[in-house]
């Protein structure tokens, strides 16, 4: 049995996926599986992984259901201690798992661990995410998704709290289960960069239309609103914060009307969000977009 399975869900991935997978392959920590679920690929998705012999890859086909989907089926299939989702884009350096074993093992085998990742363009351009606070995990956490889908769970934690299979959810998945994990479980961290996320125009936040993610967010508050641990202010926070990147989404789309209701909306439910970054976007948009 090994220790780590290794998830990675992948859809038309295929000049993109053998970087990831040799990503894991090439780890220091050896005691691993690779679960490939391919999410209905149509294009040489499967012809290129099978080209890579390793006998810890294995690879499964599934009619195109959704990343939530792929990630539970996944799950199922794993006989690791511990589960760690990697999206068919992204990396991990060399010695990411060997460094999540030794923090695991410190920590008495915890629920939930996360190791920091770092943002890479195509070109290669580094950019560095903000360091995680102990203090403050958990109350970022419960506003913004703080761990992309880059998380190990403990397997039963894992089957215990699937991903929504919701083919209409777009984005926001991977931050439900971790709501749902962060009010009965402990949040445990490194600040170590030993994964990187990479940036391309074929990324599905950056594909995602406004009204997609008005609809993502709908179906969120649908799905949270089913936990009886997840309060009313966690699931106000969900709602401001993807009513705030719809209205980026918006003012990318020249759509100035509905940008401004969405940041308006998003503003009166959470003040703090005028603050952000995001916010200053939105009103270059506004302002200098013909």
């Amino acid at each position: 049995m090994p220790f780590f399975s290794v998830i990675i869900p992948t859809y038309n991935r295929a000049d993109l996926i053998t970087n990831s997978i040799n990503s894991v392959l090439n780890q220091k920590f050896k005691d691993l599986e690779l679960i490939i679920v391919d999410d209905g690929s149509t294009d040489s998705t499967r012809e290129v992984i099978q080209q890579i012999d390793d006998p810890r890859i294995h690879y499964v086909f599934q009619v195109n259901a959704e990343r939530g989907a792929a990630r539970n089926k996944g799950v199922s299939l794993a006989k690791g201690k511990y589960v760690f989702f990697l999206d068919s884009d992204d990396l991990l350096y060399e010695e990411h798992l060997q460094h999540a074993y030794s923090e695991i093992n410190a920590l008495d085998s915890p629920a939930f661990f996360h190791v920091r990742y770092e943002l890479k363009s195509e070109s290669g351009i580094i950019k560095s995410t903000p360091l995680l606070n102990t203090r403050t995990i958990l109350r970022k956490t419960l506003k913004q998704n703080q761990f992309a889908c880059q998380f190990f769970l403990k397997r039963d934690i894992a089957l215990q709290f699937p991903f929504s299979e919701n083919k209409k959810l777009k984005i926001g998945e991977d931050w439900e289960v971790v709501l749902k994990i962060a009010v009965r479980h402990p949040l445990y961290f490194s600040n170590r960069k030993l994964a990187a996320i990479v940036q391309h125009g074929g990324r599905t936040m950056q594909l995602a239309s406004a009204d997609s993610i008005l609809t993502s967010r709908d179906i969120l508050i649908s799905n949270l609103s089913e936990d009886r641990l997840i309060s009313g202010p966690i699931k106000s926070n969900v709602w401001a914060e993807l009513t705030h990147l719809a209205a980026l989404s918006y003012a990318i789309e020249c759509q100035k009307k509905l940008a401004r209701k969405c940041l308006s909306d998003s503003i009166k439910s959470n003040f703090g969000l005028i603050f952000t970054r995001r916010t200053l976007a939105i009103f270059k948009k506004l302002i200098f977009t013909n």
